[in-house]
């Protein structure tokens, strides 16, 4: 179960004990690399390292069936937020947390009260992309 690779960390709610692999339906055409802790496959693979830090599910409490889709859809949300997958993986992400929490045992009505959620007010919780300039000396 996930939660028993949980701790707390400053400034998150949870951090990863140990590595977490999840198959996603995402099929990026290459892959997404945040150096550390998170690395989406073209397969769809999506890897979690240990010490990814996470909120959980934003305005919900946290259960045992949303904490992997949290981390899931959080870990989505960041490669995006740094334009390392394009935004129109959007909706894919926020399906994966619905899909996510039935695998855990959610009741489906919940869980596609929190797809909801996320497709219609996601966006106000994504920060904006990092502006990179390049200094010309």
């Amino acid at each position: 179960m996930i939660s028993k690779q949980l701790k707390y960390s400053s400034g998150y709610k949870f951090q990863l004990n140990s590595d977490v692999v999840v198959q996603t339906t995402l099929r990026p055409e290459q892959q997404c690399v945040i150096q550390g802790y998170v690395f989406l496959d073209t397969d769809g693979l999506l890897y979690i390292y240990r010490g990814y830090a996470w909120n959980g599910c934003t305005n919900a409490p946290d259960t045992d069936s949303n904490f992997l889709a949290g981390l899931v859809h959080d870990a989505l949300y960041q490669l995006i937020q740094e334009g390392i997958l394009e935004q129109s993986f959007k909706p894919y992400a926020d399906m994966m947390l619905r899909d996510v929490m039935i695998e855990c045992g959610s009741n489906i009505i919940v869980s596609e009260i929190f797809y909801l959620a996320v497709k219609w007010f996601g966006y106000l919780h994504m920060k904006p992309n990092k502006v990179r300039t390049l200094q010309i000396q």
